[in-house]
């Protein structure tokens, strides 16, 4: 490490970050408006061993997932927050679970990437 890497001041907001979503009712016409926000630390811990769970690794190190249930989910109920009146609702498994899977994926990549989590969830997701 250089003197000068020594003398770095390293400055972050705490505040996490939101991106607006909105997602058309195809029964209704109307459009919802969500949040999908930054997890912070205990969540994204939670989300890590909730992934673990879902691993096998062999003698040889290799890992395999046993099953991909509930995966992009999981990580959306933790994100994503309907905007109401009285205060953001978290959205739960059940509800994303009946969301198109293109929108599932999409929402995914983003709520990975604004939480710090594009390595980690995908090497447990065994897409490197």
């Amino acid at each position: 490490m250089s003197d000068e890497d020594k003398n770095e001041v390293l400055k972050f907001s705490l505040s996490l970050e939101e991106v607006p979503v909105e997602l058309e009712n195809p029964k209704t016409g109307k459009v919802d408006h969500y949040v999908l926000r930054e997890m912070n630390g205990e969540l994204r811990d939670k989300y890590l061993g909730f992934i673990g769970k879902k691993m096998d690794v062999n003698s040889k190190g290799d890992v395999k997932m046993k099953d991909y249930d509930g995966l992009q989910a999981n990580l959306l109920s933790r994100c994503l927050f309907a905007v109401e009146d009285d205060g953001d609702k978290p959205v739960s498994i059940e509800v994303i679970q009946k969301f198109p899977a293109r929108v599932q994926t999409i929402l995914f990549e983003k709520a990975k990437e604004i939480s710090g989590m594009d390595d980690e969830a995908e090497d447990a997701a065994g897409n490197e």
